[in-house]
């Protein structure tokens, strides 16, 4: 009896080191990676396992071409062991076309000049054994293309910008990539409508949003610029109204909130932040100018209105202008705002002398 118990403990013993020692050596072969972009505000995030080249012929290879049985498709995993994933935070255009936010199983069904990337809402079976086509969330193609030799397989996000990125696949003389894009505005006004608790701020920023997407809806934006006038009036919340209400064809009344906008905002560096960095005034320069400059008579040694001015002078191509007020508000300003006021300063006159 003892001696079947312990050959029995020895044998399950055995079972579990080689079930350890099974996963070790898969680690090692294919070992887990992962890598994450976002583009926007949205963030994606690919994991997977990597498995080496090691001089095998890879695609027509241990990767079939046209892998179909009886009827039945078997797409790659698009990597090794357990399921490929892809997990984006907000919706978006794969190839431009629409897929929801979540975690999708990745499967590639590969042809020798074309690939079809398959997103599936089954993100947990293992690999493309439980691959199901009625899982399919979305389908797009792709064009293979060859590439420097590359012994492991990775995912890299390439050409990237604001709105949109290349993921794109690389192993062996192969890459193929399928193109992410996204919508932020929509992104931002749907988090912001989202939010249980909006601030001045969180209106402001869904009405200009909201006026962006349907530039025509005026009336629209306007409800949430009530919404923050309620929690407090300002410059920016004045001055959005006025500009709707003037879009709307209500000139005397947009008048009235636009005077008032500028009485709130000034004694405040509003002619800095506002009417400038975030172009409330853009299709009015010259009343930009004019409100800098009233500022700037009352108070010369006001560095905010200096600063202000210089970026005005930037924005229209007036070097020396610009070098001479970013100058003043770097004589002007408190210690805290020293060092970039400086930098401003600095790096204007060295472009100067440079011209």
């Amino acid at each position: 009896m003892k001696f079947r118990i312990v050959s029995t403990v020895l044998f399950l013993m055995g079972c579990l080191m080689g079930t350890a020692q099974d996963m070790l050596v898969a680690t090692k072969v294919s070992p887990r990676a992962s890598v994450e972009q976002r583009i926007g505000t949205t963030d994606v995030t690919v994991v997977y396992h990597s498995p080496a080249a090691k001089q095998r012929k890879i695609f027509g290879g241990i990767v079939p071409y046209d892998f179909v049985v009886d009827g039945v498709e078997y797409p790659w995993r698009a990597g090794s062991n357990e399921n490929t994933t892809i997990t984006f935070t907000h919706d978006v255009k794969i190839q431009g076309k629409p897929l929801a936010k979540g975690t999708y199983g990745l499967h590639i069904f590969v042809k020798e000049r074309e690939w079809t990337y398959i997103f599936s809402k089954n993100s947990e079976s293992w690999g493309s054994f439980s691959y199901d086509k009625t899982d399919d969330a979305l389908r797009v193609t792709a064009i293979p293309e060859e590439n420097a030799y590359q012994e492991w397989l990775s995912y890299a996000f390439v050409t990237r910008e604001p709105e949109r990125a290349v993921l794109e696949l690389q192993w062996s003389t192969v890459k193929c990539g399928i193109e992410i894009t996204v919508d932020v505005n929509a992104h931002v006004l749907t988090d912001l409508k989202a939010k249980e608790e909006k601030t001045v701020d969180d209106y402001i920023k869904i009405a200009q949003l909201t006026r962006a997407q349907d530039p025509g809806n005026a009336a629209q934006a306007l409800q949430y610029v009530e919404q923050s006038l309620k929690l407090g009036e300002g410059f920016r919340n004045l001055m959005l109204k006025a500009d709707l209400l003037a879009q709307m064809g209500y000139k005397k009344e947009s008048k009235s909130h636009r005077e008032q906008a500028i009485q709130l905002g000034k004694g405040f560096p509003y002619y800095y932040y506002y009417p400038l960095s975030f172009m409330l005034l853009e299709d009015d320069a010259q009343k930009t100018f004019d409100l800098l400059s009233e500022m700037l008579q009352k108070e010369p040694d006001n560095w905010i209105a200096n600063l202000a001015m210089g970026e005005y002078y930037i924005k229209h191509k007036n070097q020396e202008r610009a070098t001479h007020h970013f100058g003043k508000a770097y004589e002007f300003a408190g210690e805290r705002s020293k060092p970039y006021t400086r930098y401003m300063y600095l790096s204007n006159k060295l472009i100067l002398e440079r011209m």
